[in-house]
């Protein structure tokens, strides 16, 4: 059972950790930050991605995440990511306060820093989507004394440029191609941690690029856009394919994956005895 307190401006009720309420709360007043607007333009310019938390912090963060030791609401979509799907995409679409160059700065330390399990490509999408938002939140709380609740609510105000686009999301521009290629690769790590909780009667073989680096993927996703002719076996459409050894394994997958979810992936079944 969470402590609660109650905001006496905006008559938000926040958890104790959310409000940085710590021990019994008798104050009559409680002010979660509702009225305030941090600057942090001279900052956010300022700052480097080595400047963001130490090594030693971030590892702490990622185990209190884990352990729920933290309370996230990233952290519980991530390990139910088949719940609620629009507060998924929400919390997508608010993840970095930084342009595209710094994003990408933070996240390849990030990696560096923790060793996640998984493929390449579920690493990645855990990085982005839990892990740097959960850093900046840590960041803007230790470093201008906010509490979680008003770091989070700085986070979900910003939003991306054109050109400061969530890597792999869509954006106008995009040639046709590239969007298709960048999709199947999202929805791929998706279907295959929904293959993962699935009971199948026969075997399944999951999708080559989930087991390569990010080169290779990166090389296999350009070779998927300049592919012009049909997908079969030899077309490197194969390295994102769910292959199934029964047929009805693979018309559960389609129905439940391709048209329940609508998930851009490809899928076949092998030929049975």
């Amino acid at each position: 059972m969470y402590p609660w307190v109650q905001c006496t401006a905006c008559k938000n009720w926040l958890h104790f950790q959310c409000a940085g309420v710590e021990g019994d709360w008798t104050s009559k007043d409680f002010f979660c930050g509702c009225n305030s607007t941090p600057e942090l333009d001279d900052i956010l310019e300022s700052v480097k991605a080595e400047d963001i938390l130490t090594d030693g912090e971030i590892k702490d963060l990622e185990r209190n995440l884990q352990s729920g030791n933290i309370l996230s609401n990233r952290m519980y979509l991530w390990e139910h990511r088949g719940l609620d799907p629009a507060l998924r995409k929400h919390y997508s679409e608010h993840f970095t306060l930084f342009n595209d160059m710094k994003t990408d700065d933070i996240i390849q330390r990030l990696d560096k820093v923790l060793s996640v399990p998984g493929t390449v490509a579920e690493k990645q999408l855990f990085l982005t989507d839990v892990i740097l938002p959960e850093v900046l939140i840590q960041w803007l709380q230790k470093s201008h004394s906010m509490s979680r609740y008003q770091a989070e609510s700085v986070l979900l105000k910003s939003t991306s440029s054109k050109d400061d686009k969530r890597p792999g999301e869509i954006t106008e521009g995009d040639s046709d191609s590239m969007n298709e290629s960048d999709v199947i690769l999202r929805d791929c790590v998706a279907a295959a941690d929904w293959c993962r909780k699935a009971k199948f009667d026969g075997g399944l073989e999951m999708p080559q690029v989930l087991s390569m680096d990010k080169e290779e993927q990166t090389q296999i996703l350009q070779d998927l856009r300049s592919w012009e002719d049909e997908h079969d076996s030899e077309s490197p459409a194969e390295m994102f394919t769910f292959i199934f050894q029964k047929k009805k394994d693979y018309e559960h997958f389609w129905e439940q994956v391709v048209e329940g979810k609508n998930y851009k992936v490809f899928a076949r079944f092998e030929e049975e005895d």
